[in-house]
């Protein structure tokens, strides 16, 4: 009888002990909890804080970076065709605006697309409130096509050795050669294709030091046999296009050595280095017309 009465006791100081370690486990648990509620909490003030002094950081460097004297502040290395004046419009440089809020990458890349005549433009900040921009233009080597101003007149377009096409003052490009086209290959702001990049590559050719007697006024791409060359000596060079092409690709190599060859004739001839037409129908073969004479290497 003892022993069954005893089993009740038994039981009960189990019970005792099981609930004693829940609540250990539930006293740990909340304790954890607070910690980590502690914790997140502390890292949601060092943020909160570094947000606001990140802020203020940004707001006292806006405020420096406030244009007050433009000569000391600002320096431009403009074009010579396009004016200082002009480079602080594009990115609206004037006293009183703000460095920091001027989007210089975009006005940057609006300039570029908007006039040809660039071929880069150069950024450089030096914090908080000074600034440097070098604008470069293109260089051209030849005049092409024509357009139209608002006044309706007719200008001449130029065109670099790049092939990029754009607009250029009269007064500094009209002793360049010209390129004639059967039909316009590029507008302003596009680069040539075609026949006409062959036009590039003569003119390069004969403006560099190896072709110092042959001085090109004219380039005409129109003809579909030859094309067609004119000098300041007045000869003329006619460039079979069947020879300076293979198999439909243009051949600079071919019309290299076409224009080596003429040169070569100029100078061991004098005689035959004005008024002639040197036609030039395969390799190392040119004729001249006057005296139907043939030259060959």
């Amino acid at each position: 009888m003892k022993n069954k009465k005893n089993k009740p006791v038994k039981r009960h100081a189990s019970l005792k002990s099981v609930n004693g370690r829940s609540s250990t486990v539930n006293s740990r648990l909340l304790k954890a909890g607070i910690l980590i509620f502690l914790a997140f909490a502390v890292c949601a003030l060092v943020c909160y804080l570094a947000v606001k002094i990140y802020d203020k950081g940004i707001s006292i460097r806006d405020s420096q970076s406030i244009v007050t004297d433009q000569a000391t502040q600002i320096e431009i290395k403009a074009s010579p065709h396009f004016p200082e004046a002009n480079v602080r419009a594009l990115f609206n440089l004037t006293n009183g605006c703000n460095l920091a809020e001027i989007d210089f990458n975009k006005r940057r890349q609006e300039a570029l697309r908007k006039y040809p005549l660039f071929s880069n433009i150069k950024i450089t900040k030096r914090l908080p409130d000074k600034v440097t921009i070098a604008v470069e233009e293109r260089k051209p080597i030849a005049r092409i096509n024509f357009e139209k101003d608002s006044s309706g007149r007719v200008k001449w377009l130029v065109v670099d050795s790049e092939g990029v096409v754009f607009n250029f003052p009269l007064r500094d490009s009209n002793t360049l050669p010209i390129i004639r086209e059967a039909k316009n290959s590029a507008n302003k702001g596009q680069k040539v294709s075609g026949k006409a990049q062959m036009a590039l590559r003569l003119i390069e050719l004969c403006s560099s030091k190896d072709i110092a007697n042959i001085h090109l006024t004219e380039v005409d791409v129109s003809n579909g046999i030859y094309l067609v060359a004119r000098t300041r000596e007045y000869n003329k060079i006619e460039l079979l296009w069947d020879y300076i092409c293979e198999k439909g690709v243009h051949d600079a190599g071919n019309m290299d050595d076409a224009i080596r060859k003429i040169s070569s004739i100029i100078s061991a001839d004098l005689k035959t280095g004005h008024y002639q037409t040197f036609i030039v129908t395969e390799r190392y073969r040119v004729t001249t017309s006057t005296n139907e004479k043939e030259f060959i290497r």
